[in-house]
């Protein structure tokens, strides 16, 4: 047999089996309902992505804010300190300048 003898034979227009039609009706709901289970599997997971993504958003300002807070009073207490330093220097400076000179007299 030649090939083009071989493609009119399988080209040609046949009756489909007897159960062809339920069999790919059958085919097009499983495939449908598989469709739908698919979408309500992934239905789900759209809004967890999302969830996760605001979470993390909200951990990370908190964290940020926790260390701006942190640098802040760092710089307070400094400044407390250096207050404190030069009140001190201040005190001490008055109380050396205010202590009686003495002055020993020798009894020879």
């Amino acid at each position: 047999m030649d090939i083009e003898q071989q493609l009119r034979e399988s080209l040609a227009a046949r009756k489909p089996p007897a159960a062809f039609e339920s069999a790919v009706m059958a085919r097009v709901q499983m495939a449908a309902r598989q469709g739908i289970a698919a979408r309500r599997a992934f239905a789900w997971r759209v809004p967890a992505a999302l969830a996760a993504t605001v979470l993390a958003g909200a951990v990370g300002l908190h964290w940020h804010a926790g260390q701006q807070r942190a640098a802040h009073d760092r710089e307070q207490l400094k400044l407390a300190l250096a207050i404190t330093s030069h009140k001190l220097n201040e005190v001490q400076q008055r109380l050396v300048r205010s202590e009686p000179v003495r002055i020993e007299e020798n009894g020879t």
